[in-house]
């Protein structure tokens, strides 16, 4: 980060400014220095901060190649409607529909609800996700891919019908793999796309104080993000406490606190 430009009005200025140049034109190899970046990838984490990805040698914003990316891999149900069904299914009584709007594209839940409904997905509160409500004979082949039995007789017609069966046999556990982790699978397949829209976590109960001292350059990283991203340090810090006791076993734990009026 340059030594100069520390205000949030500044990064928003610095950032209007060198995709300007960019769309005028130049590439990133011409103006770092003039911003006053050490390197090429300096300057790339800067907007990795505020949500834009590399591609091409130009930002994209994340949000919007996410988008784009998913309505290419459609059907009569798309590809990112079933993402975000699988999203609200995977995180139960942790599901923020806002947030979930946001990291798919939307602008708020509002928007996403009619997306979903446009392509047949209803919610359903019982299940705590979205359904398609008349299941569809021609549907495409990741919603045929329900139950293992089906997958490997559709995973039989993708392959080379000239090849044996035997010979087949040995792609029905990878196929079966590869689709059972397919939003994993895409979030690999495009670097920087986990790293989206930060979740906030509504936590009942009172609050109480923790005093912690943080080195001088990790502080200034969280109040840059924190401008970015329009988030208090609170909600950062509950959100990444919460994030990493789910990842290392008190899933339950955190599920039993949040569900808690």
């Amino acid at each position: 980060m340059p030594s100069n430009n520390t205000t949030a009005k500044n990064f928003d200025e610095q950032e209007a400014s060198i995709l300007k140049e960019i769309n005028e034109g130049y590439n990133r190899e011409d103006i770092y220095k003039k911003y006053g970046y050490s390197s090429i990838r300096t300057m790339d984490a800067f907007f990795r901060r505020r949500g834009f990805i590399v591609k091409n040698g130009k930002y994209i914003k994340r949000d919007e190649y996410r988008s784009k990316m998913l309505d290419q891999i459609s059907g009569e149900i798309p590809f990112r409607a079933q993402m975000i069904a699988d999203k609200f299914k995977k995180d139960g009584v942790l599901a923020n529909p806002s947030d979930i709007a946001n990291t798919f594209g939307f602008q708020n839940y509002t928007e996403m609800n009619t997306y979903m409904r446009n392509n047949n997905m209803f919610y359903n509160s019982s299940t705590k996700t979205y359904e398609p409500r008349i299941i569809k004979q021609e549907a495409n082949l990741l919603s045929r891919l329900a139950g293992r039995d089906e997958n490997v007789e559709l995973s039989k017609n993708i392959i080379s019908k000239n090849e044996s069966e035997e010979d087949n046999s040995k792609y029905y556990p990878l196929l079966n793999y590869l689709y059972e982790n397919k939003e994993r699978l895409v979030e690999l397949c495009t670097p920087a796309l986990s790293d989206n829209t930060p979740q906030r976590y509504l936590i009942p109960g009172g609050k109480k104080v923790k005093s912690i001292y943080l080195s001088q350059g990790l502080s200034a990283i969280i109040d840059d993000f924190s401008h970015s991203k329009n988030i208090t340090i609170r909600e950062m810090v509950e959100g990444a406490v919460i994030e990493y006791l789910i990842k290392y076993g008190y899933r339950s734990e955190i599920e039993i606190l949040l569900s808690q009026k």
